[in-house]
């Protein structure tokens, strides 16, 4: 049950290469997730993002600009959403997308068991929440400036 009137504020990001995007078999949810996690204080959600991403599965990602991209908008993000997520109260998650250089080696961390790089087909049937299959495709089809 979501506590109410708690906010947690969050980061998702997809790590894309090429046609392909990062995800994680989250080991508490037991679902396939893209890599994320809350803000820390006085982070903003793009330095979240790169935290993330950097901990998670020690990958570096190019956050660039996205083509249609308002001023102002952080480098990467896709979206935004809001989801219940249990005692945390309610999570305002931003949604990014990021290249990461082909081969290099995903290095995971304690929250997941396994990763997958997936394409449109394999993220179709993903066992997954739909918004992680909805923002997913918004990933792969995001064009950087």
């Amino acid at each position: 049950m979501t506590e109410p009137g708690r906010r947690a504020f969050s980061v998702a990001v997809y790590a894309r290469r090429g046609a392909r995007v990062l995800v994680i078999a989250h080991r508490r949810l037991a679902t396939w997730l893209p890599i994320g996690g809350e803000l820390e204080a006085g982070e903003t959600p793009l330095e979240a993002a790169i935290r993330e991403l950097r901990e998670e599965t020690g990958l570096a990602g190019a956050f660039r600009p996205l083509v249609g991209a308002l001023e102002g908008v952080p480098d990467g993000l896709i979206g935004y959403e809001e989801h219940p997520a249990g005692s945390k109260g309610l999570h305002l998650n931003f949604v990014f997308v990021t290249e990461v250089t082909a081969g290099a080696d995903v290095t995971p961390n304690h929250e997941f068991a396994a990763w997958r790089w997936v394409d449109r087909g394999e993220l179709a049937d993903l066992a997954s929440p739909l918004n992680v299959r909805q923002f997913g495709y918004l990933a792969l089809d995001a064009q950087f400036a």
